[in-house]
């Protein structure tokens, strides 16, 4: 059987890359010919399947912690040593490790570097707490099976912080994307009416740094061009971005939609031009691969795996972790869309969501071989 845990619901439509990493490997795990369960966290009421169980309520990390430890609890007897765990947080395995330590293999994905969402809530006060987490990463590490690493940078970075040799052999494999939802009306270029329209997609957090995406629009308001900004997405800092918005000189230009359902992400892109990314930290943020599969130009930070997928100045742009760097980008990108010059990203063929699932799964297959 092969375990997958991580607290979001696959039957969902929740916005994210994680969420959306949650799908692909159930649509993937649906064509395999592997025994499997979901292990998730209910967000909708509509729709049940008999492989994912729910153990919690809300996508919230410490009520499906919780729960997790009570589910192995419950069937720490009935593992067999053939079993995959897969854990999508290293700490999401010490339930596992500490009741069921000799049964199955564990297999950990990490899709950023833990402690950084820490220090966004807590600042300097986060170190000595991420110092303990630290200790704890480092056995998780040693006692896993199978380490994957979501970007190279991740890779390199945990290799640095946490401990050498486990991360040394960690596999890298991209967050995968429904590119199936983007259909040959929703993957072509914007036409230049759209130039002058800017999407920036995310939760309202810490990590995606919406703030930055306003200052962006100021910088290019008041250099004198008329671009208008919208802002998909909820979140913690919602309230915080409401009041930004309003004491904004560029407000008039700014229009916040709240959380865009998954499946209507195509339209929202096709709606505008450019796609603006502002986050302070990512690993492998699925609205870029979405952008780039709608032929959309990304702006984006230094971040993550971005740079891997983009061609820089042929469809995209990455830049500094500043409004007025960002804002030079906009710039460039709106001059591609008018003279027709966007060219569809030269590795979107190693996006595609079978080829990258389908090293996951022979993953699970190996790991249940010994």
């Amino acid at each position: 059987m092969i375990y997958i845990f991580y607290n979001n619901d696959p039957l969902a439509q929740d916005q994210g890359g994680g969420a959306e990493h949650f799908r692909g490997l159930y649509r993937a795990m649906l064509k395999s010919s592997l025994d499997f369960r979901l292990v998730g966290a209910r967000l909708q009421h509509e729709r049940v399947a008999p492989n994912v169980a729910y153990i919690s309520e809300s996508s919230n990390f410490l009520r499906f912690y919780m729960a997790l430890w009570g589910w192995f609890w419950r069937n720490r007897k009935r593992f067999k040593d053939t079993d995959v765990f897969h854990f999508h947080r290293n700490y999401a395995a010490w339930p596992k490790l500490v009741l069921a330590p000799g049964r199955g293999r564990v297999l950990i994905s990490y899709h950023n570097v833990t402690g950084r969402v820490l220090d966004g809530w807590l600042g300097r006060l986060a170190r000595p707490l991420r110092a303990l987490m630290l200790m704890g990463e480092r056995r998780v590490a040693k006692l896993a099976d199978a380490i994957v690493c979501v970007s190279g940078r991740d890779r390199k970075e945990l290799r640095r912080i946490v401990v050498h040799e486990p991360f040394e052999r960690a596999l890298v494999i991209p967050a995968a994307f429904d590119g199936a939802l983007f259909n040959k009306e929703a993957a072509r270029p914007p036409g230049a009416a759209l130039a002058r329209r800017i999407l920036a997609v995310g939760r309202i957090s810490h990590q995606k740094n919406m703030p930055l995406a306003i200052a962006v629009l100021e910088v290019l308001t008041a250099l004198g061009h008329d671009f208008e900004l919208t802002i998909a997405g909820d979140g913690e800092d919602s309230r915080t971005l409401v009041r930004r918005i309003a004491e904004s000189p560029a407000r008039e230009r700014v229009k916040w939609v709240g959380r865009v359902p998954h499946d209507r992400m195509p339209g929202t892109l096709a709606e505008h031009g450019i796609l603006l990314l502002t986050s302070r930290y990512e690993a492998s943020p699925t609205v870029v691969k979405e952008a780039l599969k709608a032929m959309r130009p990304v702006v984006s930070t230094d971040v993550g795996d971005v740079p891997d997928w983009l061609d820089e100045g042929v469809n995209g742009f990455v830049r500094g972790q500043d409004a007025a760097s960002l804002a030079e980008g906009i710039i460039e990108a709106r001059r591609l869309v008018e003279a027709g010059a966007y060219r569809p990203a030269s590795r979107m063929d190693l996006l595609n969501e079978d080829a990258i699932m389908n090293r996951v799964v022979g993953l699970y297959r190996r790991l249940q071989a010994g």
